[in-house]
């Protein structure tokens, strides 16, 4: 009988394995592919990041002249940007060896697990027995049901990253993170892009406002944007496919992506035979992460709960906490930032515009990013900030700016610790720097009411007694 027994090697499996192993617990960690590290490290987070710094860099080399040098029109080797792709997940998939968790302790299975009983999985013939069980098998892309979409070639996250020629056309399904991330990047690379969205926006889970500044951006770089646009068909004819919409438009490209969303990866596990309760949109847990079955905990994508590598972690944690310290601990996703890594960055956290207009003393401030310093002196002023307040304290901030993902994280904290915004204020941000718009963001709280006309009365008073 082992103690516990993980299957999965993406981010939540492996923080649960790691602690569980160094704390000295026998530990069977299971994966079905040889390399760990899940789908953020092989086919997600760590390649798209890259791929868009290569983008990045060639964008930046075309549009040289707004810094007063001359343009370059760089020659775009896709085998060399893969292979650079390739270098950094080889160099972080060191941290997620084999060899690693075995060192840590940990006995370290390849092959794909079900579920035997309810205390009992299976793997490569082998069956194991333990105490508990931590599912943490992930996601893959979700494909549609799209008319002739099974009978055409088209790229995923998990082979868009291995093009060998770069691509002189594409339509991307999909304007939600991953969509608008790999459709900047590719148009930047010198492909020229079209994004099909079924939502009448960008980004529908982002605020509006900074959704719409994303979209002129696109459009701005010269990407086509179809909203409110409905794949009924899709064809493939010599090397182009076609692409039917609803409307009777018909867009015709080399290359057709699907980034429309994705699918928890339970079909595999047998969890019936495990009392375990599931559905299309993953496994059931309750706050302490337990599925149904009280000795079977699930974290990361194939819970449901909000895709993204961090909540993974978040949730391990808790898992962590419940089966290995067995100290009650709830999870909670109220303070849990996204961002949408396209340039300029879109982020958010706290609760969005539309839910503080329905507070009592809700509040909504907002300051432009062209009127921060360091975003005229680097020449890259598009975007906007919103913070929105209750009774004085951050319950909510949204930003579309250069380097949006690292500025979202003091106003995170500011609503985990139920701060008053003039902790904000008060500190001191070195000039000129980016985290200068989270303070000023800030003092746009303070704008009304230090120039009121009761202000003035007052400073007036002050200044003839005085």
């Amino acid at each position: 009988m082992r103690d516990v027994v993980i299957v999965g090697g993406g981010a939540g499996g492996l923080v649960v394995a790691s602690v569980a192993a160094q704390l000295g617990l026998d530990v069977v960690l299971i994966n079905k592919e040889e390399n760990m590290g899940g789908d953020c490290l092989h086919y997600g987070c760590v390649p798209s990041k890259t791929l868009i710094k290569s983008a990045s860099v060639a964008h930046t080399m075309a549009q040289a002249d707004r810094w007063g040098l001359t343009p370059v029109d760089s020659q775009v080797d896709m085998k060399s940007v893969n292979q650079i792709i390739q270098d950094v997940v080889d160099t972080i998939q060191v941290h997620d060896s084999r060899e690693r968790f075995e060192a840590l302790g940990c006995e370290v299975i390849t092959g794909e697990a079900r579920f035997t009983a309810p205390a009992r999985i299976e793997v490569g013939g082998e069956r194991i027995e333990a105490r508990h069980f931590v599912v943490a098998t992930g996601s893959s892309t979700f494909i549609p049901p799209i008319k002739g979409l099974q009978g055409v070639t088209f790229l995923t996250n998990e082979d868009m990253y291995s093009l060998p020629t770069l691509p002189e056309s594409m339509v991307v399904l999909g304007g939600g993170p991953i969509g608008v991330e790999m459709a900047q990047a590719y148009n930047r690379l010198g492909t020229k892009v079209s994004i099909v969205e079924l939502a009448p926006r960008l980004l529908p889970r982002m605020d509006d406002d900074l959704s719409e500044i994303l979209a002129d951006v696109l459009r701005s770089e010269g990407i086509s944007i179809c909203l409110n646009s409905e794949v009924v068909e899709v064809s493939e004819q010599g090397k182009e496919k076609q692409i039917r919409l609803k409307d009777g438009q018909t867009l015709v490209a080399e290359t057709l992506m699907v980034a429309i969303g994705r699918r928890p990866m339970v079909d595999s596990l047998n969890l019936d035979k495990a009392d375990v309760l599931y559905d299309s949109a993953g496994i059931k847990v309750n706050q302490k992460m337990q599925t149904s079955n009280k000795k079977i905990y699930a974290c990361g994508d194939v819970t449901g709960e909000l895709p993204l590598t961090h909540v993974a972690e978040l949730q391990a944690g808790v898992v962590i906490a419940n089966l290995i310290f067995k100290m009650p601990k709830k999870i909670s996703y109220d303070v849990i930032p996204s961002v949408v890594y396209t340039d300029p960055e879109v982020a958010q956290v706290g609760i969005s515009v539309e839910q503080c207009r329905a507070l009592k003393k809700g509040e909504i401030h907002q300051f432009d990013v062209s009127q921060l310093d360091r975003a005229v002196t680097d020449n890259d002023k598009k975007g906007v900030a919103k913070i929105l307040t209750s009774k004085g304290r951050v319950v909510g901030a949204h930003i579309i700016a250069p380097h949006a993902g690292e500025l979202i994280h003091e106003l995170a904290l500011a609503i985990q610790e139920n701060m008053k915004i003039s902790k904000i204020t008060s500190l001191v941000h070195a000039y000129p720097s980016y985290s200068q718009l989270n303070k000023r963001l800030a003092g746009q709280y303070y704008t009304d009411r230090l120039f009121s006309p009761f202000t003035k009365k007052i400073v007036g008073f002050l200044n003839r007694i005085f």
